[in-house]
């Protein structure tokens, strides 16, 4: 008899803004931010066009940031007596693979409440959901992957 058992939990930044979106968002920003900085350089207050300049290109940044980081995501699977987590960031991905029966799973809380989820056998570990998850989805994905990695 042949039994494949698996289970897959996939974790991604929330990412609701599309590139085309946000190039519209910041063009629009720039034009009103134009506007007003150029209605203060008329009335004789020239040093808001160059701080308005730098907030343009410090909001162009940070979503320049956010967009390099949309296609990130992690990946646990586990497939009959092996857990496997996949992590991408910027492209680059990250494969581990652990032995379902030593695998461990721990919840860390950190000084300032913040909760670390680990997965780990023997030597190695791997931290899974640091920014793509709150405390109470760690919580409730440990509960899940402990009575999953106790069952078969």
């Amino acid at each position: 008899m042949l039994s494949i058992y698996e289970t897959q939990c996939i974790a991604k930044p929330n990412a609701s803004a599309s590139a085309e979106s946000v190039c519209r968002l910041l063009l629009s920003l720039g034009i009103l931010t134009g506007l007003i900085a150029l209605a203060f350089v008329h009335i004789g207050a020239w040093m808001v066009l160059p701080f308005a300049g730098l907030e343009l290109v410090l909001v162009v940044l940070a979503f320049v940031w956010v967009l390099k980081h949309s296609d990130d995501y992690e990946k646990i699977t586990i497939v009959e007596d092996h857990v496997e987590i996949e992590q991408s960031v910027l492209g680059k991905i990250k494969h581990v693979r652990f032995q379902r029966y030593w695998t461990r799973i721990t919840l860390r809380e950190s000084e300032n409440g913040k909760t670390s989820l680990w997965i780990g056998s023997r030597n190695q570990e791997v931290e899974f959901g640091r920014d793509t998850m709150n405390n109470a989805q760690r919580a409730e994905l440990v509960s899940h992957l402990k009575r999953t990695l106790l069952k078969n």
